[in-house]
């Protein structure tokens, strides 16, 4: 048996949540997962996914988990506007590959199922597009940086259909 993708969302997400857990270590047949909140080990806060046998190499991930800012818990949405959230903790890319053009840039007009941006979990890349005709009225991450589970990314301003 192995481990999905959905699976160590799952797993990570549920370590986020929980107030009582600094740290978890999940193992599954030849395969081990270990990851930590932000601050929890002294070494690495970052999410390490390796193999059970001890000759093999372990990879770090670009994501790892963290309780949520004050900033971020903080956001109000204005009356009026569509927040657009992160399906999921990873990492927040407001363009397909470095160097290419922005998926959407403030005040730009987006369509309802637009990929607006791309969030990044273990070298998975999932599209987060917009709900709704509109406006983009503020993006409220930058390239590259961490975002939350539900973490509001980006405001738009709907236009009538």
């Amino acid at each position: 048996m192995s481990l999905t993708h959905s699976d160590v969302t799952r797993i990570l997400e549920l370590l986020d949540r929980a107030a009582e857990l600094d740290s978890l270590e999940v193992r599954l047949g030849d395969f081990v997962v270990q990851a930590s909140k932000s601050g929890a080990v002294a070494q690495d806060s970052a999410a390490v996914f390796r193999p059970a046998a001890p000759a093999a190499m372990q990879a770090t991930p670009n994501a790892a988990p963290a309780a949520a800012s004050p900033a971020e818990a903080a956001v109000q949405i204005p009356e009026g506007m569509v927040a657009i959230r992160a399906p999921m903790v990873g990492t927040f890319y407001s363009s397909p590959r470095p160097g290419e053009p922005l998926f959407v840039e403030e005040g730009g007009v987006v369509e309802a199922d637009t990929t607006v941006c791309l969030v990044e979990v273990m070298k998975m890349f999932n599209s987060v597009e917009s709900t709704t005709r509109g406006i983009v009225h503020k993006i409220l991450v930058r390239n590259g940086e961490l975002v939350q589970h539900n973490q509001v990314l980006m405001l738009i301003a709907p236009l009538p259909a």
